[in-house]
């Protein structure tokens, strides 16, 4: 450029003018055509496609490559007056104003690169992330956002400092070795972390199921964290479970994939009691009841022969565990009427005992 300059027939201090002048001239021209050039090609590709992302993406990136083509601008300024000033001017004041903008350029990439990152995650969220039936994104997205920018932002670091000619490897080793330490003091928590993200990947149970422990107690999902599940029981009161401890459980999800779930009624009538009879009655019982589902059908069947009873089971459907205990408890109610009324006895536990007369054993 600067040969091209010396052949203006103008003083050397005006060449030098020109030369700023045209720099500065045509990094306002190629703005002005970025800028028309971006959002012809955004309207074209915007007006043939249905979804919002395309418009996000187009607003985030024309701001960012405005800014790149001005820093690409200011570069070349610099440089022609440095090969101009050079013997005036110490080399570190334009090396260090070339660091600046090279850093300023990462920034601004870095910066470009998370906003379309969080553009691409929100649109999934709100999205895709809606026609599912869980609430998953709502929990793993936003982590998901973060991670990525701190990610970004750590490499574009990194670019900078290893630009300035900074120990970066040294700088890793410190950071891995803290990295090592802060993971050790905190092994539970990453623990129940990692433990958030196999639930959240794998999807035992969703918010809203329902789940049985081996212990007995049911619950219901009220929401899945990246530390911990909160579950709400049936007396409503709220568990706050480690996500660790729940890998480490046997879990029934009772309500997924069907959510009709069964009832059992079991009971023991009188070894003289007409087992046929009782067959009938717990079956028209069963029928009475409003939630309980016809298809598939109630099942009646005799487990056992007691100690003191014969034992009987009644098995039944409802749609939805919501109907479960109170259903449960009405149709227990029902049954103890009528086997009232039938005369159908549920005895007592009992034992026979027999008492042998023998005087000579007794001598002995």
């Amino acid at each position: 450029m600067i040969e091209i300059l010396e052949k203006i027939p103008v003083e050397p201090l005006m060449q030098k003018f020109i030369g700023v002048g045209v720099i500065i001239l045509s990094t306002f021209i190629v703005v002005f055509v970025t800028k028309i050039v971006v959002k012809l090609l955004i309207t074209n590709i915007t007006d043939k496609t249905k979804n919002e992302l395309d418009d996000t993406l187009a607003a985030i990136i024309s701001k960012p490559a405005v800014m790149l083509i001005y820093l690409f601008g200011a570069s070349l300024l610099f440089k022609f007056i440095e090969t101009l000033l050079i013997e005036n001017v110490g080399v570190e004041v334009f090396n260090f104003i070339d660091g600046l903008i090279y850093a300023l350029g990462v920034i601004v990439v870095a910066s470009l690169l998370t906003k379309i990152f969080s553009a691409i995650v929100n649109w999934y969220s709100s999205s895709l992330g809606s026609q599912t039936e869980t609430k998953v994104n709502d929990e793993f997205m936003p982590l998901l956002d973060r991670a990525l920018k701190i990610i970004v932002y750590t490499l574009a670091t990194l670019i900078i400092l290893e630009y300035f000619k900074v120990d970066v490897k040294g700088l890793i080793a410190v950071l891995g070795i803290g990295s090592l330490a802060i993971a050790l003091a905190a092994q539970e928590t990453l623990a129940n972390m990692i433990g958030g993200f196999v639930i959240m990947i794998d999807r035992p149970f969703r918010t809203g199921d329902w789940v049985e422990f081996d212990d007995g107690r049911t619950c219901q999902v009220h929401q899945i964290g990246v530390r911990s599940t909160k579950l709400l029981t049936i007396e409503n009161t709220l568990i706050i479970v480690p996500n660790a401890e729940l890998m480490k459980s046997t879990i029934h999800n009772v309500t997924y994939p069907y959510p009709e779930i069964k009832i059992k009624i079991s009971v023991g009538v009188g070894y003289d009691s007409d087992i046929h009879l009782v067959k009938k009655v717990m079956f028209e019982e069963a029928d009475n009841q409003e939630h309980i589902m016809q298809n598939p059908a109630p099942i009646f069947r005799f487990d056992e022969f007691g100690d003191s009873s014969l034992n009987v089971t009644l098995i039944c459907s409802v749609p939805e565990v919501s109907y479960k205990f109170d259903t449960a408890s009405q149709l227990r109610e029902k049954i103890l009427d009528r086997f009232r009324i039938e005369n159908i006895e549920i005895p007592f536990p009992q034992r026979v005992v027999t008492f042998v007369n023998n005087p000579d054993k007794v001598e002995e």
